[in-house]
């Protein structure tokens, strides 16, 4: 900080002599800024909010990244479970629609087979 020297030195005709005042008449009143320290308070607590909600978003959206990968895998892993699913009953209809499979089912259905001069569409 800089100290003010105005008002405090009276130059004196002859001899180039400098008096320097005792009584210092200040150009700025001492009390500058009246409210400096109220303004520093208000300003470190806007810092400590914004640091708590800084940090305090942090871990919420760490939590929800968290959250949301375990839902992914999860997720992956009911995929994985309902593709295999979905395998077996595709190769079980492939089973079903097979012409031997579909002789048998008709003669418990008590069905017969077409005779020889029977005329019949492939």
């Amino acid at each position: 900080m800089f100290k003010d020297y105005s008002g405090s030195l009276t130059l004196v005709n002859g001899r180039n002599k400098i008096k320097y005042s005792k009584n210092k008449t200040s150009a700025v009143p001492e009390d500058f800024l009246p409210a400096t320290k109220r303004m520093w308070h208000t300003v470190g607590a806007m810092l400590l909010v914004t640091l708590v909600i800084g940090i305090s978003s942090t871990v919420w959206y760490g939590l929800q990244v968290q959250v949301a990968l375990d839902q992914i895998g999860r997720d992956t892993g009911i995929n994985k479970e309902l593709l295999n699913e979905n395998r077996l009953l595709v190769a079980q209809r492939d089973l079903m629609l097979t012409q031997d499979h579909m002789k048998e089912a008709g003669q418990k259905h008590g069905l017969r087979f077409p005779a020889k001069n029977q005329l019949r569409y492939p």
